[in-house]
């Protein structure tokens, strides 16, 4: 079967990033490659391009550095799993990653109690349901949390 079978970062601090991967939304524990130690990773976490001029990680600043021109793309894949998102822009770059997960609130409290900047969580209409998010900067990669939802009505 054809499948994604990896997602490929390289950031000044991979620890982290391992980190929010385990802590935060529950990827199981893999393991060191190519002679990695973690004695050899003290450098702090960078900041992602995805912040505005004021250093601020919010929503108008991430969608800034997504940099699509509005004039939408395309979804390929299967809406079960794999999807790529591609959008009209004048460059090309990865801009997130994007992660789903059954309980997006435990999530979101999880990177807050482990310090990551990250957004509120919040509902977007997505067909006749909608998609619950919040996004993550974590050594420098921007993170999308995510959870389909059966309705765009607000839950409490």
């Amino acid at each position: 079967m054809d499948r994604l079978s990896l997602v490929k970062i390289v950031t000044p601090d991979p620890e982290a990033v391992d980190h929010f991967l385990r802590e935060v939304v529950d990827l199981p524990e893999g393991w060191p490659i190519g002679g990695f130690s973690a004695a050899d990773s003290t450098p702090p976490s960078p900041p992602s391009p995805a912040r505005d001029a004021n250093g601020n990680f919010s929503l108008p600043a991430i969608h800034g550095f997504r940099g699509d021109s509005d004039q939408g793309g395309l979804i390929t894949g299967s809406p079960k799993s794999r999807q790529f998102q591609i959008l009209k822009g004048d460059h090309a770059h990865i801009w997130a990653v994007a992660i789903g997960t059954r309980d997006l609130e435990a999530a979101h409290e999880r990177c807050v109690k482990h310090g990551y900047p990250c957004t509120k969580p919040t509902l977007i209409p997505w067909g006749d349901a909608g998609i619950r998010y919040f996004y993550a900067e974590v050594a420098g990669i921007v993170f999308e949390v995510m959870r389909a939802e059966d309705s765009a009505e607000e839950k409490e």
